[in-house]
């Protein structure tokens, strides 16, 4: 997860090649990919103000991680500013005498069927809220479709296919209104028909429940065992520093059962729904294995904004097993020192006394010290102990980072 390089301009690659599917077969799974991708790993690559970028997209930080203005290397910047002003091609579709409503957004648009020309007026406050009204419009009655996308996680499906699946079982029905009379659809491909005969004052409307789901990984994925994430809508949820207490979230343990509420936060991020949950943080102790556990509060917000309030701890995947949680290093020697280090980005440091042993050398999800990509300099490590010590050993675990350069 602190690995995961999940390249911004992979994301627009992802929304470009599950566009180009739907248009080929008319599925809806591939816009329930493609709407996961834009609302989280896609728009996380720029920041709230516009002005900085993710090169990769991670999905655990200790601090490490920031965006950054510019790269020597920009694809991903040029390719964001090129994309952004192509998103409202992605809400509608047609195929003849079918319309096709994909994304759900605010908007007007005019679509040209075979039968006529349609113009369609979208309200939703979506993805914070499910309801969503559309006002159609055709330049004269006329017969055709309207194919309304019924998400995928309302037919308890996190993505198609089984990397991810959510933990409860439930199928959460939609029921669609046309000029205010609850209306029986057909479902094609994912999509709820409504083929009739439509004039100019018709209305459809419809809410799409958003309830909080925990999603487990398969279990092949190990990084992620013992971990669930948290979704809402299309909103990928995540815990950071500063909605936490201490600004820690790697010791925190969350029961799967935990109640969750939601609550908009208009002030916060530019507008964003938070979740709050029931969960413990866990401290290590000296010459035993028992943890100090502590109840808290616990604070999650989309995934989307993290990283712009400075460089802090974050993750994804949050621990419900207490083997999958980082606890906070117990009170020794080296947790209880001051380090100062050649190394300028202090948030590093840590690394050094968090008490975690990497799995081996080469272990990514394992914070680590480098000066990369200097050569032939000298670099130090310094420890000022809290008072005179005696010591037994001292030992440097090396990261490996053949064959790539190391």
């Amino acid at each position: 997860n602190m690995s995961a390089y999940a390249e911004t301009c992979a994301s627009i690659a992802n929304v470009y090649w599950n566009s180009r599917m739907f248009l080929l077969h008319g599925d809806s799974k591939y816009i329930d990919v493609l709407e996961k991708v834009l609302y989280n790993g896609l728009i996380s690559g720029i920041s709230l103000s516009g002005d900085r970028f993710f090169y990769p997209n991670p999905l655990s930080s200790v601090g490490q991680h920031q965006r950054a203005a510019w790269f020597d290397c920009a694809c991903c910047i040029s390719n964001m500013t090129r994309f952004l002003p192509s998103v409202p091609g992605y809400v509608y579709a047609q195929n003849k005498n079918d319309l096709y409503v994909n994304l759900f957004m605010g908007n007007t648009a005019d679509v040209k069927l075979d039968a006529t020309k349609v113009n369609i007026a979208q309200t939703t406050e979506y993805p914070w809220k499910g309801n969503v009204a559309l006002a159609i419009t055709p330049e004269k009655s006329s017969e055709f479709a309207v194919n309304i996308r019924i998400p995928g996680w309302l037919n308890n499906q996190a993505v198609p296919g089984d990397l991810y699946r959510f933990a409860d079982s439930a199928k959460q029905p939609v029921k669609i209104m046309v000029n205010g009379k609850a209306t029986s659809y057909k479902m094609v491909k994912g999509y709820a028909v409504l083929r009739r005969k439509w004039a100019k004052g018709d209305k459809v409307e419809f809410e799409l429940p958003l309830e909080v789901q925990h999603v487990l990984a398969n279990a092949n994925v190990k990084d992620d065992a013992g971990r669930f994430a948290l979704q809402r809508g299309p909103i990928v949820y995540c815990l950071e520093g500063p909605d936490n207490v201490d600004s820690s979230v790697h010791n925190i343990v969350v029961k799967r059962d935990a109640a969750v509420q939601v609550k908009y936060e208009p002030a916060l991020l530019n507008g964003v729904n938070v979740l709050t949950m029931e969960g413990e943080a866990t401290k290590r102790q000296l010459n035993t294995d028992v943890l100090l556990k502590k109840t808290q509060s616990v604070n999650a917000i989309p995934y989307y904004s993290w990283a712009n309030r400075g460089s802090t701890e974050m993750t994804v995947w949050i621990p419900y097993e207490e083997s999958a949680a980082r606890p906070k290093a117990a009170p020794s020697i080296a947790s209880l020192s001051t380090i100062s280090s050649s190394l300028a980005n202090k948030k590093m440091y840590k690394s050094l006394n968090d008490q975690y042993d990497p799995v081996d050398s080469k272990d990514h999800a394992a914070p680590y010290l480098h000066w990369w990509p200097k050569q032939k300099s000298t670099e130090w490590v310094q420890y000022d102990f809290a008072k005179q010590e005696k010591i037994s050993e001292t030992s440097v675990y090396w990261y490996d980072d053949g064959p790539w350069g190391g």
